[in-house]
């Protein structure tokens, strides 16, 4: 059985996110949050060096919440509620998250040193010099993110770029249906599978993942098109048609 899928050819930016262009956002969305999260870190880190004040505090309430993700993992944040009176004689309570051992270390009615802004005596440090840390911290993370995406961008725009000049220069040929794989990947929480395919050197070759419905028609030895490239054979299923067989 010849089974001929008659798709034109897939646009370049179509089939760079087939091929996990997404991850490129994901890394990008993360650069731009965590890159905005240590400039306002910075900023109040900055506030803190010139007009930071010191005060006693005392611990009036202490609380922890424990969260669990979809994935079963629990997460516990801990909380101390403050109060402190500031330099012009206004009392102010805050809640803030803390490290355990911070947590461990101070019972309700103990007393602690705790940095706040003269201007803002809302805004407040634990740990003094805690904003210019998570600024320093999260700065890092983007600059891993940022990595991330132009790593992205390189290993799937060049699989992109394989893939497009497969289909406009390469050897259009013949390929058996070996099987339909089943991945560890799954999105909305359903598996994704690729097809496999061996062409008439022998050589493997696999697709693109897909949902079960986009490969219930193929079966193991059902013949199907593929395009040759420099590195690797693509299934015409996953990058459309040349355009001359589409007329």
């Amino acid at each position: 059985m010849v089974l001929i899928i008659p798709t034109y050819p897939v646009s370049f930016f179509r089939l760079f996110w087939k091929m996990g262009g997404w991850v490129v956002m994901i890394f990008g969305v993360l650069l731009l949050v965590f890159t905005l999260i240590s400039h306002f870190n910075l900023k109040t880190a900055k506030r803190f060096e010139n007009e930071g004040l010191s005060a006693i505090a005392l611990v009036t309430d202490k609380k922890k919440t424990v969260n669990r993700n979809a994935d079963g993992k629990r997460t516990t944040t801990y909380y101390l509620t403050l109060d402190f009176t500031s330099q012009t004689g206004r009392d102010i309570s805050v809640r803030r998250s803390v490290g355990s051992r911070k947590y461990d270390s101070v019972q309700v009615g103990n007393e602690m040193a705790l940095y706040y802004l003269a201007s803002d005596p809302e805004t407040t440090e634990v740990t003094q010099g805690s904003h210019r840390k998570g600024s320093r911290i999260t700065q890092i993370i983007a600059l891993i993110a940022g990595l991330g995406c132009l790593a992205a961008i390189w290993i799937i725009g060049g699989s992109t770029v394989s893939a497009v000049r497969a289909r406009r220069f390469g050897p259009r040929e013949e390929a058996y249906v070996q099987e339909i794989k089943r991945t560890g990947v799954k999105i909305n929480n359903k598996p994704r599978y690729r097809l496999v395919w061996r062409d008439s050197k022998g050589h493997e070759g696999q697709g693109l993942l897909h949902k079960a419905s986009d490969l219930e028609n193929l079966q193991p030895n059902d013949v199907i098109h593929i395009y040759q490239g420099a590195k690797r054979s693509w299934w015409v299923g996953d990058v459309g048609e040349r355009a001359e067989f589409t007329q």
